[in-house]
């Protein structure tokens, strides 16, 4: 399994709906190198190292698979097999159930083989 993160639209862009110094710290591209510019800046910042793709200016990733706020999936041979999102109230992930599901996954899928 390999884990990578997506770049979207800034959610909480100074010049759009700021949240605050912290939150909102960048204005909102208006082209992809100033898209790119942020996420080299966002993984500078917090020390992230997950490798990152960035969304095209259309926003295909985003207008495909509805990520807003932020979502985990997991692509299968092409296939979208889970689309985890956060609680409705709390916009937090049980990463638990996460895990559990990830490892059921390979459970499953070594029973397969055998």
């Amino acid at each position: 399994m390999r884990l990578l993160t997506i770049y979207i639209a800034e959610a909480h862009a100074r010049d759009q709906w700021p949240a605050g110094k912290t939150i909102s710290c960048v204005d909102q591209p208006k082209t992809l190198e100033e898209r790119l510019e942020n996420a080299r800046q966002f993984k500078k910042r917090f020390n992230f190292e997950m490798p990152m793709l960035v969304d095209s200016m259309n926003n295909t990733f985003h207008t495909t698979y509805g990520s807003w706020p932020f979502r985990f999936y997991v692509i299968h041979n092409g296939k979208l097999i889970l689309k985890a999102e956060p609680g409705a109230t709390t916009y937090a992930y049980d990463l638990n159930e996460l895990d559990t599901w990830i490892d059921n996954f390979y459970i499953d899928k070594n029973a397969q083989v055998s």
